[in-house]
Order: C-alpha cells, then sequence, then structure tokens
C-alpha cells in the first residue's frame, strides 16, 4: 500500500458545484461589491490561485468571512442539486476503504453541506468531515496527522485547485491533482503537483 490515509477537497473535486457556486457568486458580487465576471469571463480565470482571484475581484480581505460565510448558506439551499463530479467515484472510494485506506474530507465548505450531499448519494464510507478556512487547510492537514498518528509520506492529498497544492506541499505530504476541477490542467502543473489523475480510478493505481 502506497498512502495509509487520502484526504480529499470537496468542490470541484468530489463535488461538481461550478454551475451553482458561479449563480451564487453573482449574488454575492452585487451585495459586496465585487468585480462581477460572465461565464465567458469564467474560462480566463481558471489560471488564477485563490490570492490572484481575490485581487482580481477586487474583494476587500476583511469581508472575505463574511462573503464565504454567506455562500455557504446560499449552497445550502441548493446541496441537493448538486452531482457528483464523476460517476465511477463511489465506486473507488469503496475500493479504498475496502483495502483499509483511511479516507477523510477537509473542505472550506460547510460540514452540514458536505454531509447533505453525501446522505444524497448513498456515500457513507468517509472516516470524517472536517471544515477549513479559506487557508487554513494546512493546518487542519497537520493536526490530522498528528491525532491519528501518521507519518506524512503515509498521507496523499486529492484537490482541484492550486491553493491544494500548497496546503499539501507546507503540510509535507503528496498532493494529487484532478483535471475535471475549477484550475486549469496548465495552472496545476506549473505548481508542479506529485500526481495528476484524470479520472478517480486512477488513485486505485497510486494508492494500493
Amino acid at each position: 500500500m502506497n498512502f495509509k490515509c487520502v484526504l480529499f477537497d470537496f468542490d470541484g473535486t468530489l463535488a461538481d458545484t461550478e454551475e451553482i457556486n458561479f449563480d451564487i457568486f453573482q449574488i454575492l458580487s452585487k451585495k459586496y461589491k465585487m468585480q462581477n465576471i460572465t461565464k465567458e469571463e469564467l474560462n480566463n480565470i481558471k489560471d488564477l490561485s485563490a490570492m490572484q482571484l481575490i485581487t482580481y475581484l477586487k474583494v476587500k480581505k476583511y469581508k472575505i468571512p463574511f462573503i464565504l460565510k454567506r455562500g455557504k448558506k446560499l449552497l445550502s439551499a441548493k446541496i441537493k442539486e448538486v452531482d457528483i463530479c464523476k460517476q465511477n467515484f463511489k465506486s473507488v472510494l469503496q475500493t479504498l476503504k475496502e483495502a483499509k485506506v483511511k479516507i477523510a474530507i477537509i473542505t472550506t465548505n460547510s460540514k452540514t453541506n458536505v454531509e447533505e450531499f453525501l446522505k444524497k448519494h448513498n456515500i457513507d464510507c468517509f472516516d470524517f468531515v472536517i471544515s477549513a478556512s479559506l487557508f487554513g487547510k494546512e493546518s487542519i492537514i497537520k493536526k490530522v496527522i498528528k491525532n491519528n498518528n501518521l507519518d506524512p509520506k503515509d498521507v496523499l492529498y486529492v484537490g482541484d485547485e492550486i491553493r491544494d497544492i500548497n496546503a499539501a506541499k507546507k503540510s509535507g505530504i503528496k498532493i494529487a491533482s484532478v483535471s475535471w476541477g475549477y484550475n486549469t490542467v496548465d495552472s496545476l502543473l506549473s505548481y508542479n503537483p506529485d500526481y495528476l489523475i484524470k479520472d478517480p480510478s486512477n488513485l486505485i493505481d497510486i494508492c494500493i
């Protein structure tokens, strides 16, 4: 076994929230006076890191916690409409679980939203779900490693964003970037992830 624990991001990795989050952004951009974007512009900003995006959208940093809180609340009303990113994800997760790999979710979304999504899709194989701040994944990953007596070399993080790569590297663990999420493949590769996966089934070869 190559990894004893696999930590997953939620939005864009497991859950296909892009369309709904775009609609939510339209509401939030008006309320918090951010730079608005069209669907055509959306593809043009997918190369940006989270910090670059904050600058591009002209978001005042003190507003970020309020924006995130409001966004999570708006998403909660739509979470049952969110589909899973890849239909074979459930079987891959089950295979990892049967191989005694600990699997968990670390996300900036709310724990309630994640649990509602998992319930809707009949996914019950995750050992735990933890909600982190926008740039707080690194500290959460380190706590998970410590609290579960894990060796960092035995832990893999799976995510779709540049900030996931940064958080994993700062935590001393490997990162598998997915090709179907928010940031483009080219932008992800420029930050040198340990793995780039094009299908969830790739995780079986990597982890077991």
